[in-house]
């Protein structure tokens, strides 16, 4: 899906066009500084180009058409709090909360009603061979009142890390809700750069408060996929990225967690198409509200027709099933089987060729 660009100028000379790559320097194998991890034989690099307009389930999840119409009716719902991530039609500044608001979520997680019925199934395997040891004759009741304090002894953390947390941000908002420094990493549209924020206390962060910040053109980087052995002999995955010729790598994957690769897959179509500026910016709905200010967007939805509240006004039954086709296209994403459009920028630098040395011998 392309379409014509307007206002030329809007975007800067080194943003990423997937129909006009600059030549660039073609990477020598194995060198690139930005790899020491990377392991040849488990983990993978991923192709550019040929996306499908898809997001992770994550994404989906947590901007679904009912959470953005609560947002739009209430747009600052923690007050005057300012927090460094952004979202717009420009760029993708990712930023994370205070160690203490991460502290407060990590605990907040053990509560999850899913863990405890999770913990209910040896819960009643251990109830019913107590009782089963029990002397004889000893009712059902009776067992369940002797077992009782062994459950509240058991479920008594879990409860309190459902109950505590969401407690506390109610009653001290400004204290525990909090952004950390600043933002980690940043994609922008319209520059076409990578950046990468660095909190040095020896650095100029250190000196002025304000971090180094390390860039890099988006077509400089290539997505790798690592794979992680965990409990039980089941793999996971993350998504990096790696600058080709400097030791810039960003992590990009901690915005889904270590999951399965068809959502590491749909993580990296769907960033390379909100850089893309030869396309409009990802349909889901996170980027809905900014469509109008992208040019591009903007004049493939006037020739499209495409209503401006397609997502925020949709019904939940109606997004469910959309979610479900889109979890179906995520599931049959073969990403590492596709062509990599980057390959045809890459300089032709052909290697010099060995100098063989004629020696002769005279016949004595």
């Amino acid at each position: 899906m392309t379409t014509d660009k307007p206002a030329s100028g809007y975007y800067g000379p080194k943003a990423y066009d997937s129909e006009h790559l600059p030549q660039q320097k073609r990477p020598a194998p194995g060198a690139n500084p930005a790899l020491p991890w990377f392991n040849r034989k488990a983990d993978r690099k991923l192709p550019w180009g040929h996306t499908e307009d898809v997001a992770p389930q994550i994404v989906r999840r947590r901007n679904r058409p009912e959470m953005l119409r609560k947002f739009e009716k209430n747009p600052t719902p923690f007050g005057d709090l300012q927090t460094h991530q952004r979202i717009d039609h420009e760029r993708y500044r990712h930023a994370t909360a205070a160690l203490r608001t991460r502290i407060l979520l990590f605990f907040n997680a053990f509560g999850n009603p899913i863990v405890m019925a999770f913990i209910a199934f040896p819960m009643i395997f251990t109830f019913l061979t107590n009782w089963y040891h029990q002397p004889s004759g000893t009712g059902f009741l009776h067992a369940i009142v002797d077992f009782s304090p062994f459950v509240a002894l058991v479920y008594a953390p879990f409860i309190a890390c459902n109950l505590i947390p969401p407690a506390l941000f109610k009653l001290f908002p400004r204290w525990l809700i909090k952004p950390d420094k600043g933002p980690l990493w940043e994609l922008n549209r319209r520059t076409g750069l990578v950046t990468v924020f660095h909190y040095d206390k020896k650095g100029t962060w250190g000196k002025t408060g304000q971090p180094d910040e390390e860039t890099a053109p988006f077509y400089e980087f290539d997505a790798y996929t690592s794979n992680e052995l965990i409990h039980g002999g089941g793999v996971v995955h993350t998504l990096y990225l790696a600058n080709r010729y400097r030791n810039i790598l960003i992590p990009i994957g901690t915005l889904i967690g270590k999951t399965r690769p068809e959502e590491c897959y749909a993580l990296w179509d769907m960033f390379q198409n909100f850089m893309d500026t030869s396309r409009p910016l990802p349909d889901t709905p996170l980027w809905e509200e900014h469509r109008p200010n992208d040019p591009v967007t903007a004049e493939h939805d006037r020739q499209s027709h495409r209503p401006p509240r397609y997502w925020r006004d949709m019904d939940n039954e109606i997004w469910k099933v959309k979610n479900d086709e889109m979890a179906t296209q995520v599931l049959r994403l073969n990403t590492p089987g596709r062509l990599d459009i980057m390959r045809k920028s890459w300089a032709y630098s052909p290697r010099p060729r060995r100098q063989h040395v004629a020696t002769s011998t005279r016949a004595g």
